[in-house]
């Protein structure tokens, strides 16, 4: 009886220490264990007065302590910065970057550009809020953690403006190196310019704002490509030349675009299609209905019955609403601008007046341009 006694006693000591060892083996994710990402940059509280003439200037560099997790070796993290201009509650927020990366820099046209999209009046001081948001990918069950806000006070300026010129040259552009005679970009609104032009294999690009003058200049780094990548400014003479962005690998029409305030830029076939949509048009705002136009290499036409009245826009991919083409006030039932709308961030342009009575008519668009006609037949 007493050996049956103890060897009952030692099992259950042998099942309380597996129990006990598999806990410590095996400890739990917790947010409540981990300490949260903090700013370093920028100062919270910090002024900041935005002007256009420096637009392509870096307005502040965010930069923030890694989350440390109460586990070691857990993965990936990702990072999300948010932005905030309605009070700190971050009900409604303004995501700048989602990445793993501690580091995100914004320039004062860009900055600028977000604030007055969100509606915030220009030439007044604005508290605006910034947080970190971060997260273990792959780890479903738990929760994400966030960072302590930071308070700047930024005072945006009006992007109403005079648009100067960019011009596009290069030994793989039809101008050549030729800085006299390089070729104008199309104006697309903001900091944005394009032009749809001949590309040649092996050569390549660089753009310059002022005919005849290598500065002020942008070219691109050593992560730039045929497709896409950074701008790199040159200011002055006094500033080394950037890199130059290569042409892509087979000569034809390209449409390249550039953000001089993003300090982006982007090498792509020409829109191969364009859709009509709108209630003055038989498609309805139906943007999966849309009508597809006729033509390519950003000069489209369609001929059809309108059914009078009503209002039209032009869509590049059916199912979505940007990028879009649009007017402005100055747009009439005959004739008028293009404005363009590159992404869901950018306000919607004014759609474009029908023509008031019903009957069959040519609507003639040019992206390139960025102009259009509708023309009774």
């Amino acid at each position: 009886m007493k050996k049956t006694l103890v060897l009952m006693i030692s099992l259950l000591a042998l099942v309380l220490i597996q129990s006990c060892t598999k806990d410590e083996k095996d400890p739990v994710l917790n947010a409540g264990l981990t300490t949260l990402p903090a700013f370093t940059s920028p100062t919270d509280g910090a002024s900041f007065v935005l002007t256009a003439d420096n637009s392509g200037n870096m307005l502040t560099a965010f930069e923030w302590t890694p989350t440390v997790y109460n586990l070691p070796n857990i993965g990936d993290v990702k990072y999300i910065l948010q932005m905030d201009v309605t009070g700190n509650t971050f009900e409604s927020p303004l995501t700048l970057q989602s990445a793993d990366t501690t580091y995100y820099s914004i320039t004062v046209g860009a900055m600028n550009q977000k604030l007055v999209a969100a509606g915030l009046s220009t030439g007044e001081a604005h508290d605006i809020y910034f947080r970190v948001v971060s997260f273990v990918i792959d780890v479903d069950s738990y929760e994400s953690v966030t960072s302590p806000t930071v308070k700047l006070t930024i005072t945006p300026y009006s992007d109403v403006v005079v648009v100067k010129p960019i011009y596009m040259l290069g030994d793989g552009t039809l101008a050549g190196w030729d800085n006299n005679a390089a070729l104008e970009m199309t104006y697309e609104g903001g900091s944005v310019y394009s032009i749809v032009s001949t590309l040649t294999a092996g050569g390549y690009v660089k753009f310059i704002s002022q005919l005849g003058a290598w500065a002020p200049q942008w070219g691109t780094d050593e992560t730039g490509t045929a497709e896409g990548g950074p701008l790199v400014y040159r200011p002055d003479e006094a500033t080394a030349d950037p890199a130059a962005i290569p042409a892509p690998a087979t000569t034809g029409e390209y449409k390249i675009t550039v953000d001089t305030a993003l300090l982006t830029y982007t090498i792509g076939m020409p829109n191969p299609e364009l859709y009509m949509l709108g209630d003055g048009t038989p498609a309805g705002w139906d943007n999966a209905a849309a009508l597809p136009m006729n033509g390519t290499a950003g000069e489209y036409s369609l001929t059809l019955d309108l059914p009078g009245g009503g209002n039209i826009k032009f869509i590049v991919t059916l199912g979505q609403w940007a990028p879009q083409y649009g007017t402005d006030e100055t747009g009439t039932a005959t004739e008028g601008p293009l404005v363009y709308r590159p992404d869901e961030a950018t306000p919607d342009p004014i759609a474009i007046p029908a023509p008031a009575d019903a009957g069959n008519y040519t609507i003639s668009v040019n992206t390139n341009t960025l102009t259009y006609s509708i023309t009774a037949n």
